[in-house]
């Protein structure tokens, strides 16, 4: 597993991740920072006519980097072609997982 933390973004205020995540695996687990609580996080996934999906977890940060944490599936759950949803914090991670062949996710705060 790894940790990634989001980017600030170039334009605009916030930050972004985005990633592309391989057949049947998990994609790394973003930290999103503990001062992002009652904010707005955005997720698309592009999966053409492949299916994927998001993660969330609100384990302790110690948690996550022991991975120990524990993950729930984004009420989006699994999903084909391009869906976008969104979700007020607080979580402590997320990550993009595939279900069936490549898909991408972005991320923005």
């Amino acid at each position: 597993m790894a940790l990634r933390n989001l980017k600030k973004r170039l334009t605009g205020k916030g930050y972004e991740y985005t990633e592309t995540i391989a057949d049947g695996d998990n994609g790394n687990t973003i930290l999103i920072p503990g001062n992002f609580n009652n904010v707005r996080i955005s997720c698309t996934l592009i999966a053409g006519s492949n299916t994927g999906k998001f993660q969330f977890t609100t384990s302790l940060d110690a948690n996550i980097k022991a991975g120990t944490e524990i993950w729930q599936d984004w009420p989006l759950e699994d999903s084909t072609g391009t869906v976008s949803d969104s979700l007020i914090s607080p979580v402590t991670g997320l990550r993009g997982v595939s279900v069936s062949g490549e898909v991408t996710i972005e991320i923005v705060l």
